[in-house]
């Protein structure tokens, strides 16, 4: 930073005397061991593109807050002197339940707004980890997602259009508050996945849906990866009302006993989560269980509510980037038909490596978490070994593996993102149209973009 305190000083003359954090409050936005000089809660848009703007001119870092929940994603930051936190701004905008749509500002938590539609019977299905900490601009930054994407996606199938500060201290939107929209090319889309690097999402319009009539979550058990998996895909070809179809497998953390349910030792667990009018969540409960008894299933159990909402929630924590310093969750992006023996490919790797690892996918997505922890050896040492095993075995069936955290040192030696790839040189000249002098997050995208 040029100077600290021409800063500071600009800053607090564009905002609310509270919304500059105390000094003993800095080190809540620490990212990768880095702490700002300077954090700051604007109240509105004009003044989170105002403290841009003021950070530009003296050549300051920036990095967006919301929730906090996907911080450890990401590259380290080159650099980091200013924490701007859009928590303020938590409103919901506009609502039209007839025409199934939302604004909301992008400081709003996630589990707020679906309190909000749940007046009208709505729900935006989208399900990143902590949704009560979440924020929307967050969660559209981070495109972050859960177990639902199996039934819906991810983040840009339903944001409609965005409303963003810049980095020069302009405001701008993108897309529209409309289901249909004018042709032309898919400005939000720029900005869902780039980590705040582009621009400080301040409002977002969705699509939104009736919630389900009924709801109902199933478990069975396998004695290998690759019966559960070749089951799961056995379900998905059903065309049944699921919501969400996910394998996890043994070891660390124990999401069964967590809420009660008793789960054979040594075995593998699909879950599977189906949601619509009642008399379709019942048929599609009882094929997959049929399903699962023809693949040698060991047992199928149908949770309670409470037991269903619980367990999932585990799941979802499960593939929460971490920010303890003792684990690391790779992502690996694959051909469903190969999921089986990539995930039957992790234990071997583990042992090779002097971990552990548990391991859980959304198999009909194509997408294997691998949740790394030390065992003999130190996962700081032993982990750039690891990733890069990994990404060869994956490579080599036209797939891909990102790790979505791990301990800063371990960043600084391997690319999170993985090898560049070929539309890198258009990213890069993206960044320096719209952030010319790198104020936003610098380093974060793949390539230290």
């Amino acid at each position: 930073m040029a100077n600290d305190s021409a800063l500071l000083e600009s800053i607090r003359s564009l905002v609310a005397r509270d919304a500059v954090a105390p000094s003993e409050r800095l080190t809540h936005y620490t990212v990768d061991g880095l702490t700002p000089q300077i954090a700051v809660s604007p109240g509105t848009a004009e003044e989170v593109a105002a403290v841009l703007a003021a950070a530009a001119q003296e050549e300051a870092a920036v990095i967006p807050w919301g929730g906090g929940t996907s911080m450890a994603s990401g590259n380290p930051p080159r650099r980091y002197d200013v924490a701007l936190d859009v928590t303020r701004l938590n409103q919901v905008v506009a609502h039209e339940p007839a025409d199934l749509t939302v604004v909301v500002q992008g400081g709003a938590r996630l589990q707020d707004l679906q309190d909000y539609l749940a007046g009208s019977g709505q729900y935006l299905p989208l399900d990143p980890p902590l949704p009560q900490s979440a924020t929307i601009g967050g969660m559209l930054a981070s495109n972050a997602g859960g177990p639902w994407r199996h039934a819906y996606g991810w983040p840009r199938d339903w944001a409609l259009g965005l409303k963003v500060a810049l980095a020069d201290g302009s405001v701008t939107r993108a897309g529209g508050r409309v289901v249909k929209n004018v042709a032309g090319y898919d400005m939000t889309k720029l900005y869902l996945g780039s980590f705040g690097t582009l621009g400080v999402i301040v409002e977002a319009a969705f699509k939104v849906i009736p919630l389900p009539e009924a709801g109902a979550t199933g478990v069975a058990f396998f004695k290998s990866a690759g019966a559960a998996a070749e089951a799961a895909l056995a379900i998905d070809k059903r065309n049944l009302s699921l919501r969400s179809l996910t394998v996890v497998g043994p070891g660390g953390d124990d999401l069964f006993a967590a809420v009660g349910v008793e789960r054979p030792p040594s075995v593998w667990a699909l879950l599977v989560a189906a949601a619509g009018v009642a008399a379709a969540v019942e048929r599609s409960l009882a094929e997959a269980e049929a399903v699962c008894e023809a693949r040698d299933g060991i047992a199928w159990r149908r949770l309670s509510d409470n037991e269903g909402l619980a367990l999932w929630d585990g799941v979802r924590r499960l593939l929460l980037p971490p920010h303890e310093d003792d684990r690391l969750l790779t992502r690996a992006g694959l051909l469903p038909s190969q999921v089986a023996a990539f995930l039957e490919s992790l234990e071997s790797l583990a042992w090779k490596h002097d971990l552990v690892v548990q391991a859980a996918s959304h198999v009909a997505l194509g997408t294997v978490y691998g949740v790394w922890r030390e065992a003999e050896a130190d996962l700081r040492e032993r982990g750039a070994g690891l990733v890069a095993a990994l990404r060869g075995l994956a490579g080599r069936q036209g797939g891909a593996v990102i790790v979505e955290g791990c301990p800063a040192d371990l960043k600084r030696q391997i690319d999170v993102w993985g090898e560049p790839p070929g539309g890198q040189s258009l990213m890069r000249r993206v960044k320096e149209q719209l952030d010319p002098r790198g104020t936003l997050s610098p380093g974060r995208l793949g390539g230290r973009i």
